[in-house]
């Protein structure tokens, strides 16, 4: 059977002209010293290229994943730094690729279908889909729920995973389990997880499991992706020491997920994660070679920063509803720590005084005064209408009316919109994301009444934002009145200091400049050709280059004393030295 036949061709509405090219000229590059001293790291600000048209629209749902353990959704709950490589895979991905994870940590290939987990999946797949199943780790263990057997019943859930996968029209792809890190000292007899002392050699502990993904793939057909050896001689070049860095070898009193600390040698860590997931796309490039467009290339050396100037995360505080004190309280403590916020308006709202709830809100005027001074003036929907209740034309209509008029009163049409209540489906968002940079469906709420906001509260929040290198976004209603008021301003104020105070580790950006910068920076790839003394870097980038025009950051890591210039078209751009 061929694999993504349904795939157009790469030459489909290829029609993009690269608009930048930047170059890369590094002065002295044989100079020797010392590593540990004179590694650098250098980022340089600059406009990534834009190409003209855009990613089919086939690709909406293009892969659907279910597996256990080390591929799972982890919860960042407490700054949990536990991932599963699955958890990471956007960030391997180019284009409206979306990956819908269905893995569960704890579940063999059997207890995944008695809880109907699988059924779930069937449910939702869709003709030319995309399944990566990896089984095994559970399937190992003795309890009578989980346990199957090589050669056997394992077998025949994965035989049973691939037919129906096929009867959907989508298509399976096996993999095996990754690697334990497991180093046993000499002589010692089976599995213990962990060892006071460690050996020097890298011991299997999946046996026969690792076998029946690679028999069912060769007997039906399937692409097969051995990433238990891909793990194993990861863990082996790195060595027993450096290894750790992948697995959750967790310090006593450092994370508030787990203050006591822990080691455990098959679950991977944000790192690993990253890793792993890095190391199976390569793999399924290869063995599904329809596929290898739209993943992401990385190069250790030149690469896009996850978030402007290389900061370790973002965050972006938005405002619901255009109450009055947002620009009477909020508008002036965001300035003074030169913040700029995004302010979701509803028309009707500000419109009619009836609707406003005894909450007064700001005037056009005020919101343009806003806008000028760079806070984002953005939609709320019309009036205000869960748009799941509505039909699909009363939804093109409330979010085109609201537009309408914020564009008339502050000058710009908005780019991002919150779904009144948090409320939406399938339809509604499509609806909604059309010529948009993003839609807030990720939030923290913040606040008093339900949030219960404290000082140190919002410090565990920011905390846990800079462990996984996240982009949060605040909901917040009342300040002083109102709904879910703080139960003093005084503690949002004093939390602005703090971020403030940190300012060279987070990045506080509007929803549009956060989403924007994020979505480019999954889509960009980067053309990398590398000379003795000069790097050409020419990115490629498929959005609509009048929505995505957020400047992104490029890191350089360069080992050595040599000094590096960047130019873009002909003109030097500034290098600036971190780290």
């Amino acid at each position: 059977m061929v694999f993504g036949k349904h795939i157009p061709s790469q030459d489909r509405n290829r029609d993009e002209f690269i608009l930048v090219s930047i170059s890369v000229l590094i002065e002295n590059p044989t100079t020797t010293i010392r590593e540990d001293i004179f590694y650098r790291r250098l980022s340089t600000f600059l406009l990534l290229a834009r190409y003209l048209g855009g990613i089919p629209s086939l690709l909406d749902r293009f892969f659907t994943y279910s597996y256990p353990l080390t591929m799972a959704n982890k919860s960042l709950k407490n700054g949990n730094i536990e991932r599963g490589w699955g958890q990471m895979l956007p960030e391997f991905l180019i284009g409206d690729v979306r990956v819908d994870n269905h893995a569960m940590n704890g579940r063999s290939s059997q207890s995944f279908i008695d809880e109907g987990r699988w059924d779930v999946v069937l449910s939702k797949l869709k003709s030319g889909d995309y399944v990566f199943i990896q089984f095994g780790h559970n399937d190992e263990k003795s309890a009578e729920e989980l346990h199957t057997i090589p050669g056997s019943t394992f077998d025949e859930n994965l035989r049973r995973f691939v037919r129906e996968t096929r009867a959907k029209g989508a298509y399976p792809v096996l993999f095996n389990s990754i690697v334990r890190r497991n180093f046993p000292p000499e002589g010692t007899i089976g599995h213990k997880g962990s060892y006071e002392t460690e050996g020097s050699t890298l011991v299997d502990t999946h046996g026969e499991y690792l076998e029946s993904p690679r028999r069912v793939a060769k007997e039906m057909d399937v692409p097969f992706v051995d990433l238990n050896k891909l793990t194993y001689d990861l863990v082996v070049s790195m060595g027993v020491e450096k290894s750790k860095s992948l697995f959750m070898w967790v310090p006593t009193g450092i994370y508030d997920f787990c203050p006591k600390g822990k080691i455990d040698n098959t679950h991977l860590n944000i790192s690993g994660g990253k890793v792993v997931a890095g190391i199976a796309m390569e793999a399924v490039a290869k063995v599904v070679p329809e596929l290898a467009a739209y993943m992401r290339s990385h190069d250790s050396e030149v690469y896009v920063a996850d978030y402007k100037d290389d900061k370790q995360c973002a965050i972006s505080y938005t405002f619901d509803d255009g109450l009055e004190e947002h620009y009477t309280l909020v508008f002036p403590e965001m300035e003074k720590v030169g913040f700029k916020g995004t302010f979701w308006i509803w028309g009707k709202g500000i419109e009619n005084v009836t609707e406003q709830q005894d909450k007064p809100r700001m005037t056009w005027t005020q919101m343009k005064e806003m806008f000028d001074k760079g806070h984002e003036i953005s939609s709320h929907g019309w009036s205000h209408a869960d748009l799941r209740h509505l039909s699909l034309e009363e939804v093109k209509a409330e979010v085109g009316r609201n537009d309408s008029i914020i564009q008339a009163e502050i000058g710009e049409r908005p780019l991002t919109f919150c779904y009144p209540f948090n409320s939406y489906n399938e339809d509604v968002r499509r609806i909604v994301s059309e010529n948009r940079i993003g839609t807030r469906i990720k939030q923290y709420a913040i606040g008093g009444e339900k949030s219960k906001s404290t000082v140190e509260s919002l410090d565990k929040w920011v905390k846990e934002l800079m462990i996984s290198n996240d982009w949060g976004v605040t909901m917040i209603h009342g300040i002083s009145t109102g709904y879910d008021a703080f139960t003093s301003p005084d503690i949002l104020w004093e939390h602005f200091r703090r971020v403030k105070n940190q300012e060279y580790d987070i990045w506080v950006g509007t929803f549009r400049e956060v989403a924007a910068y994020v979505k480019e920076r999954r889509n960009v790839q980067l053309d990398i050709v590398k000379k003795e003394s000069q790097w050409a870097v020419i990115p490629r980038l498929l959005l609509d280059k009048e929505l995505f025009n957020e400047p992104l950051t490029m890191v350089l890591n360069k080992k050595g004393k040599g000094k590096v210039k960047v130019y873009q078209n002909g003109k030097r751009l500034l290098v600036k030295k971190t780290g």
